[in-house]
């Protein structure tokens, strides 16, 4: 190589090397990036009033090995920004190797017993100090562009698969968008919040 690039400046054997390498990551890469597609969530709901089929709006979060995601399922047509059937979640405990789902127990009349008709906007979450998964969602009061929004719920999870019914933290029906953080730096005085 240094043979070959004798007649250059040194920056232009710089290029020439750095050319060369790009090259060469460049057939190498998708070697590695060629990685098995998994799925990872079913839609089991069969309510009527929903396009089923559908998962859409994702959030996720890791904690180790474990990653909670979360979901709409069986959006509703016509409904942008007016939410689902429910809101499931994915979970792997092993880095993505394996799934366990399912859909949020409680939260609307669609699974398990829930009092809302739709759902929407699900936020994960960890709580390292209480060693809890958190889901937060937007239930949704009325069913239409023109009743009122909804409130904000919160299902907890030690494991990330076994979830109790939502605990409802805001019940004004005037809220539109929900997020959910939680501080785990041991050393904050925030931590568990």
């Amino acid at each position: 190589m240094t043979r070959l690039l004798h007649g250059f400046s040194r920056r232009g054997r710089v290029l020439a090397v750095a050319t060369a390498l790009c090259l060469w990551l460049a057939f190498l890469l998708p070697a590695f990036a060629q990685t098995p597609l998994a799925r990872i969530s079913v839609d089991t709901l069969t309510n009527t009033d929903s396009d089923h089929k559908t998962e859409v709006e994702p959030h996720m979060f890791a904690w180790g090995n474990t990653i909670v995601t979360a979901f709409h399922v069986g959006r509703r047509p016509g409904s942008v920004g007016w939410g689902s059937g429910d809101v499931g979640f994915s979970t792997s405990l092993d880095g993505g190797l394996t799934w366990h789902f399912g859909n949020l127990p409680g939260l609307t009349v669609n699974y398990k017993n829930g009092t809302y008709g739709a759902a929407a906007d699900p936020s994960v979450a960890y709580d390292a100090k209480h060693k809890q998964w958190l889901i937060s969602t937007l239930p949704l009061a009325g069913l239409d562009c023109c009743s009122l929004i909804g409130d904000v719920a919160v299902s907890r999870s030690t494991d990330g698969i076994h979830w109790g019914n939502p605990i409802i933290i805001d019940k004004t029906h005037l809220d539109d968008k929900n997020w959910t953080v939680c501080d785990n730096t041991p050393t904050s005085p925030f931590y568990g919040n």
